[in-house]
């Protein structure tokens, strides 16, 4: 039996930058908070996926 997870089922764009990277802070670009300058944000699948990697590896 295989599973195959999608990109989309593991991140999704980031509501707080738009999946920008970047928000304006005092009219300057600066990396955004919520993402870290990522512009994804971990799904609840993405952050399981992520927690067993790092436990087993």
């Amino acid at each position: 039996m295989s599973v195959t997870i999608s990109t989309d089922d593991l991140e999704l764009p980031c509501p707080h930058c738009n999946g920008q990277k970047y928000v304006i802070l005092n009219e300057e670009k600066a990396a955004c908070p919520k993402c870290d300058g990522r512009g994804v944000i971990l799904t609840a699948l993405g952050q399981t996926l992520l927690h067993f990697i790092k436990k087993h590896s």
